[in-house]
């Protein structure tokens, strides 16, 4: 059974204010995520389980949740990475702690 898109108001401004190519290819990655969420060049978000991302070139990126209980598909921020991107989106890498002092 296909995984359900989700696309948000401000998710579909996100796609329509994207490049050309960068859109077309952004629609189809989306599309092809309700048969296959988890593609081979996707890449799990570290310290956060359910959430990938898949670069559409060297300065795009698409970032979704997969919500494998309710088979649905969530995208989170479709547009150009910057180097804050993940701090924006609540999604960065987990701060290592430092080892305790003996």
């Amino acid at each position: 059974m296909p995984y359900r898109i989700l696309l948000t108001r401000d998710i579909k401004g996100q796609l329509k204010d994207l490049p050309g190519s960068i859109k077309a290819m952004a629609r189809q990655h989306i599309a092809n995520l309700a048969n296959d969420p988890r593609p081979p060049r996707s890449k799990e978000l570290v310290g956060h389980t359910g959430y990938y991302r898949l670069r559409l070139s060297a300065k795009y990126r698409l970032v979704w949740q997969v919500v494998e209980e309710e088979k649905f598909v969530e995208i989170a921020y479709i547009g150009p990475k910057s180097p804050e991107l993940y701090e924006k989106l609540k999604l960065a890498r987990p701060v290592p702690k430092p080892p305790e002092a003996e």
